[in-house]
């Protein structure tokens, strides 16, 4: 085999392997988590499989951004190594060092990316300067002036080392992607975004990590590309051109604004969330079923900011035959001396199993309803021998509300496990307010600015990435 079939060899090898990590990423880790956001009924954060969650450590998709980075490194170096036979001028020796720095750091950080110092060495750094460790903004801040260093050493490698613009461009957008990340990173505890924020960094990551691989195998492949190839060069830095670079930007910011206007339309954000994020705490109501008196609970649902349309609770029908039971539901105003007006009411099988599970009760919104004190009741309708089992928490996450068992009130930091949505339907009450929450808090401008740039990046870098391995053309 010639070194030209060779080259021809690596280049389709290293485009498909761009296409597989593009389409691994993106639509393995990236669009079943956006899914669930968006409709966590329709996918659950914890049907996703936790071996393909970016933030855990020694899992699936962990390693596969170590790869990456790994990838940089030892293609970075090798170019390095290439540069080395060169050193005739000032700039050629630039390139040698830039290639070797950044084949370093890729190196370094893949073996960072897997390794237990990433956990241990951040934990145990953040006991002695500050002493505390649950910083999440601790590493990015200790490792800064070492960020800085690494970026200006790049800056001098991009702007005196290298002359093809294939290589230069996607080096720079992959820098970028880096330092986002970083931004991301530190921006997390400051904002509270929580797990869209974490997707998008550790996106941007290994985005990244694909783009600086895909400019150190094009600078490998220049370096044994004849030097009358006009037409592969000039394909190659159209890829990379201004217009083209500008065409897919306007296309991501499009499909940013399209998300944004479907995500308002159909959020439907909680109105009142008691449900317990740790089990720490957590216990359960039983509800019999009674012919001389009723078995009930009450919980306070207090005054929502906009009409209720769904209710979220966690039940179970406790039955040694495991038949299933019914549980009557009333939603009330709160009046005087005890329940007010029948607003709605339905019924739910509640299937028999040993932990309650989630249900959904969806009913038209209550529009007439708003700026009143609601009530919800629970009442049992089961065999003799069955009960339902109520999940409840004893970690106060609703302290607007009391919940009462059998007419008897418990305990302030009591509440049933429970969350209140607001209507799927764009009502002028659920749209007053997600602009006056909106409106409330300077982090909630900060968190859709953040969002916005996060997901036109992470639209950006796959349609780029797409678009460079399908256009290019065998290297001769």
């Amino acid at each position: 085999m010639t070194a030209s079939q060779v080259g021809r060899l690596a280049e389709r090898t290293g485009r498909w392997v761009l296409l597989g990590a593009v389409a691994f990423w993106w639509g393995v880790i990236v669009a079943p988590r956006l899914v669930s956001l968006a409709f966590p009924d329709l996918l659950p954060p914890d049907a996703i499989p936790r071996h393909l969650d970016p933030e855990e450590e020694r899992m699936v998709a962990n390693g596969v951004s170590a790869a990456a980075l790994l990838t940089v490194g030892l293609l970075a170096l090798a170019n390095a190594r290439r540069s080395l036979d060169r050193l005739t001028t000032q700039n050629e020796r630039i390139c040698a060092l830039g290639w070797t720095a950044l084949g370093v750091t890729g190196a370094y950080l893949a073996w960072e990316e897997i390794s237990e110092f990433h956990l241990r060495g951040t934990r145990d750094l953040g006991d002695v300067v500050l002493g505390s460790s649950n910083l999440p903004w601790f590493w990015p801040v200790v490792l800064s002036p070492a960020i800085v260093a690494f970026l200006i050493a790049m800056a001098v490698f991009i702007h005196r080392g290298l002359r093809a613009k294939e290589v230069r461009v996607p080096l720079i957008l992959g820098l970028a992607a880096w330092l986002l990340a970083v931004l991301f990173e530190v921006s997390y505890p400051v904002t509270g975004a929580g797990r869209l924020t974490v997707l998008f960094e550790e996106t941007m990551e290994f985005g990244g990590s694909l783009l600086i691989a895909l400019s150190a195998g094009l600078a490998l492949g220049s370096l044994s590309r004849p030097r009358n190839d006009e037409a592969g060069r000039r394909e190659a830095s159209d890829i990379f051109s201004v217009r083209h670079l500008t065409r897919l930007a306007i296309w991501s910011m499009a499909a940013v604004t399209v998300l944004a206007v479907i995500a308002a339309v159909v959020y439907r954000g909680p109105l009142a969330d008691s449900r317990a994020r740790v089990h720490i705490g957590a216990f359960y109501v039983s509800l019999p079923d009674s012919q001389t008196e009723e078995h009930s609970l009450v919980q306070e649902l207090g005054v929502l900011d906009a009409p209720v349309a769904r209710l979220r609770l966690r039940v179970a029908n406790s039955d040694s035959l495991g038949r299933s039971g019914t549980m009557l539901w009333r939603v009330m105003e709160e009046g005087e001396g005890g329940s007010g007006p029948l607003v709605r009411e339905g019924r739910v099988e509640v299937t028999a199993r040993e932990h309650p599970k989630w249900v959904n009760i969806d009913f038209p919104p209550l529009e007439y309803a708003e700026g009143r004190r609601l009530l919800l009741q629970l009442v049992a309708e089961v065999v003799p021998g069955s009960h339902l089992r109520v999940g409840a928490t004893k970690t106060n996450r609703f302290p607007e509300g009391w919940l009462w068992i059998n007419g008897a009130p418990t305990w302030p930091d009591q509440n049933i496990e429970f969350a209140a949505y607001m209507a799927a339907e764009p009502t002028l009450g659920k749209l007053r307010t997600m602009w006056n929450t909106f409106t409330s808090d300077w982090r909630w401008p900060v968190m859709a600015v953040e969002a916005a740039i996060g997901m036109a990046v992470v639209i950006f870098i796959p349609a780029l990435l797409v678009t460079a391995a399908l256009r290019r053309r065998d290297l001769r």
